[in-house]
């Protein structure tokens, strides 16, 4: 149901989009007041199928209840199989509990151990990492000979703001894209390399989502919602 609302709110935007875009080349206010009340709906239908869509921490509930339950019959399975061979042979039988309880012991560790080896990617994590690109931003600009520095600010666990100085706010549009894309490109490979650290190893793939700022707080560029490119916010024609 969810994947259904997702699609028919994804497309109807898209048609929403057509539309106004048609609109405004012929002129027509109904035609635009209709596209811009379809838009509003189909935004409204994609975001309720994107809410109710199954989680990780479910899947993962699923999982472990299957993994219980067959761990459960194979336990089963082996006390019987003992008890029958007590009555032919005691000493075979008792070699035999002793390998499979080595057996499910080896299991049991591995098993936690995987479980237990990433972290939550959380506020203090991002932190960490926005001090981390922050370095790298400043050293490759110090390296290349620029005084210029950037500012590199966590903002709570999924977003992530790069301070540039205030006179890049009045860069061309095409400069102001071209620094943004080129933001990105290093915070996501920073991100590669910082939590590949054992000491790190964050449940994340891709770094916090980027914002581009001046010092006044006007937003040049942002990460876009599907991620791995950079749109411009700012005109400055």
């Amino acid at each position: 149901m969810w994947l259904l609302l997702f699609l028919v709110g994804f497309l109807g935007f898209i048609v929403a989009i057509g539309s106004l875009l048609w609109s405004f080349i012929k002129k027509n206010k109904d035609l635009r007041k209709k596209s811009l009340i379809g838009g509003l709906l189909a935004m409204i239908i994609f975001f309720t199928g994107a809410m109710i869509s199954p989680t990780d921490k479910s899947e993962s509930s699923v999982e472990t209840a299957k993994t219980e339950q067959t761990s459960t019959k194979q336990s089963k399975k082996t006390s019987a199989t003992s008890s029958s061979k007590k009555k032919n042979a005691k000493t075979s039988s008792s070699s035999k509990k002793e390998a499979s309880s080595s057996s499910k012991t080896a299991s049991s560790s591995s098993s936690t151990e995987t479980s237990s080896s990433s972290k939550t990617y959380d506020d203090a994590a991002n932190t960490a990492f926005a001090s981390e690109l922050n370095t790298q931003i400043n050293d490759v600009l110090r390296k290349g000979g620029s005084t210029d520095s950037f500012a590199v600010m966590p903002n709570g666990s999924s977003l992530i703001d790069v301070v540039v100085p205030q006179n890049y706010k009045y860069l061309p549009n095409s400069q102001i894209q071209q620094l943004a894309d080129t933001i990105l490109s290093a915070k996501e490979n920073c991100f590669k390399e910082w939590n590949a650290k054992p000491e790190n190893n964050y449940d994340q793939t891709y770094g916090p989502s980027l914002y581009v700022k001046s010092p006044d707080g006007t937003t040049l560029a942002k990460e876009s919602f599907w991620g791995g490119t950079m749109k411009r916010v700012i005109d400055n024609n």
